[in-house]
């Protein structure tokens, strides 16, 4: 199956399921991968805001501050690039943007800094595999930001935090595709060796 056939059936799927599964599983994936050892591992995190057809991460948002991490969210800048920005819970810290999905008012002083430090990526996508393979939307906003993110800090990881039915048995891959260090659904922890 290729990357285009998979991605077709995918969006079919997921835009077939009621709206509130993603916000409930969404705040059960959250408690599943704050009780993990990668979660704790790091105090600064990467967390995307959902499109319509994503599993919510409000509630991991909601963790994420209240254990005092560093949160930081996407916002992107062209058609090709994204960077992410320090965010509070602060309602001023947020806009409208790219997709219709809120993203972090972008003042150059909260840019996320790989040098800075390592940090856990949540990272959003179509299908996963059990051996850590991603496919996203096709953009490669993510595939690009990864490639910088851990040429600077290799200590970095990225989670994916998605549905069960995300998870396939094959996904495509390029050469480019970074896989994800952990997959995490409402039901299960999957750390990648």
């Amino acid at each position: 199956m290729t990357k285009k056939e998979l991605r077709g059936i995918m969006k079919r799927q997921l835009n077939a399921l009621p709206k509130e599964r993603f916000s409930e599983e969404g705040a059960l994936a959250a408690k599943r991968l704050a009780d993990t050892r990668l979660w704790k591992s790091y105090g600064r995190v990467l967390i995307y805001l959902p499109m319509p057809d994503e599993l919510d991460t409000r509630a991991l948002l909601d963790i994420a501050f209240s254990e005092n991490k560093d949160v930081y969210s996407p916002k992107v800048e062209s058609d090709t690039s994204m960077r992410f920005f320090r965010v509070t819970r602060d309602e001023g810290s947020w806009v409208k943007g790219a997709f219709d999905i809120m993203e972090p008012a972008g003042r150059e002083e909260d840019v996320f800094k790989p040098e800075e430090g390592a940090a856990l990526v949540i990272s959003p996508g179509l299908a996963f595999d059990r051996s850590g393979n991603r496919m996203g939307r096709g953009k490669g906003f993510y595939d690009r930001f990864y490639e910088k993110l851990f040429a600077i800090s290799p200590d970095s990881a990225c989670c994916a935090l998605c549905l069960s039915c995300q998870i396939v048995d094959f996904v495509p891959t390029e050469e480019f595709d970074r896989k994800v260090n952990a997959i995490c659904t409402k039901d299960e922890f999957i750390p990648i060796s």
